[in-house]
């Protein structure tokens, strides 16, 4: 019976439907396979998108950071420019409390130097009270002596003194010696009189040359009896005095002559104020002063070197003071300090001068002119309008002399910058030929012909410069 129900069993089998459930199979674990795939190109995707994320969170947090440091960066110039700006403002007002105190010193010392000049006078006014009162004095003693006379009944009826002619011990009569003793006391007054004279003279004499500090010297030679030229000529060994006319010393030795105090303070006046008129006031001082007369510079010297100073260099166009600095290596205050030296030979001064000028004018066109070109053209009296107008016209001819210069440099003599100078500035006809030869050249390699025209043959049979 088992045998025969296995037996139907097997009479149900269906290859058909095995291949159907095959397929159904093969179907689902392609299906699986499409999944897995999709899954994994999603995850991929996913991971990519993550990564991209990433990406732009480490991007933005980079551009936190530069917008930080930008920040920092902006907030560092900023902290700068305003130290700077503290700075300035500090320096400033130093400069303007150093001012101030200079200028409390030198109201202090006029102060005091007018109670000084005080004290001297009223001691002056004492010691002729004291003189006064000597003679005075004498001149009540010899009243009394008349009155003394007069109790010995030697009075006439008009009622006239007259001393007694009977000597006294010792051989004078009581008049000789009132006599005496009157003109001993007259004298002392004239004498006392005669040195608070010379010490009144000598103390505003000195005063006004600035050394009161030799008052006391005068007063002291002045009461042992000296006279003013003795006092004057002492005065004059005292280290004070040499060191107050100092530029005495340095013009002897030049083999110049010492000027007398009077001449000396008129020369430091002129010198001064000829400074303060040109606004010049940074060397109105005691050395630049002492240098002038050292040299025993001229008026005329004088106003040229301020002139050039005040008008060439501190008034100058920025570009003659750029180019200045820029040949000399000076700044502005180092260029008027040079001009304003005596030492300086003036010569030399406006030369430098003029070729800042001329510099600045070759400048304007692009050009630059050397320092030893520009000062030469100076040395030539070259002015800055003609440099103007020379390096205009260099400008002009320069761009092509040197463009066929290369083009034909090794059959033509070139034409540069030194030639142009030379033809324009002075007419030099080799220069002038040259860049004429080139120009003529160019002319020949258009037009095709050997360039040995009528031209160039006339050139060559005139000669060289």
């Amino acid at each position: 019976m088992a045998k025969k129900k296995n037996n139907v069993v097997s009479s149900n089998f269906n290859p058909a439907r095995f291949r159907m459930g095959e397929e159904a199979s093969m179907a689902a674990y392609e299906r699986q396979a499409q999944i897995d795939a999709t899954t994994k190109a999603a995850e991929e995707e996913l991971r990519k998108a993550e990564e991209f994320a990433k990406a732009a969170r480490e991007a933005e947090e980079r551009a936190k950071v530069e917008a930080a440091l930008a920040q920092s960066e902006k907030e560092k110039a900023d902290a700068e420019a305003a130290l700077k700006a503290a700075k300035e403002a500090a320096d400033k007002a130093a400069a303007e409390a150093a001012a101030k105190a200079a200028q409390e010193k030198a109201d202090l010392e006029a102060k005091l130097k007018a109670a000084q000049q005080a004290a001297a006078d009223a001691k002056s006014a004492a010691e002729k009270a004291a003189a006064d009162a000597a003679a005075a004095a004498a001149q009540a003693a010899i009243d009394a002596a008349n009155r003394a006379a007069a109790a010995g009944a030697n009075v006439n009826t008009a009622g006239n003194v007259f001393l007694g002619t009977t000597p006294l011990a010792g051989g004078k009569s009581q008049a000789d010696l009132a006599a005496e003793n009157y003109a001993k006391l007259q004298a002392e007054k004239e004498k006392t009189m005669q040195r608070q004279s010379i010490m009144d003279v000598l103390t505003d004499r000195f005063t006004k040359y600035n050394l009161t500090g030799l008052i006391p010297t005068i007063k002291r030679l002045a009461q042992e009896g000296a006279t003013e030229s003795t006092i004057t000529f002492a005065l004059q060994e005292t280290e004070d005095y040499r060191r107050r006319f100092a530029a005495n010393e340095q013009r002897l030795k030049k083999g110049l002559q010492a000027l007398d105090p009077a001449s000396y303070l008129n020369a430091e006046d002129r010198y001064r104020q000829y400074l303060r008129d040109y606004g010049l006031k940074q060397f109105d001082t005691d050395d630049y002063v002492r240098k002038f007369i050292e040299n025993d510079t001229s008026v005329n010297e004088l106003s040229n070197r301020i002139n050039i100073a005040a008008s060439r260099i501190q008034n100058a166009d920025p570009a003659v003071k750029a180019m200045l600095r820029e040949y000399y290596k000076l700044d502005d205050t180092q260029l008027l300090a040079y001009v304003l030296d005596p030492e300086s030979q003036i010569g030399e001064v406006e030369r430098r001068a003029a070729a800042g000028e001329i510099g600045a004018a070759a400048a304007r066109q692009g050009i630059r002119a050397g320092v030893d070109v520009a000062e030469q053209l100076a040395t030539q009296g070259i002015t800055q309008a003609a440099a103007q107008r020379g390096y205009a016209n260099i400008a002009n001819v320069l761009p092509t002399s040197e463009k066929l210069s290369q083009i034909y440099g090794t059959g033509v003599e070139s034409y540069g910058l030194a030639e142009a100078e030379q033809e324009f500035f002075n007419t030099l006809a080799s220069a002038q030929r040259k860049r004429e030869r080139l120009k003529e050249r160019e002319i020949a390699e258009f037009s095709g012909s050997s360039g040995i025209g009528k031209t160039s043959l006339d050139t060559g049979t005139r000669g060289g410069f």
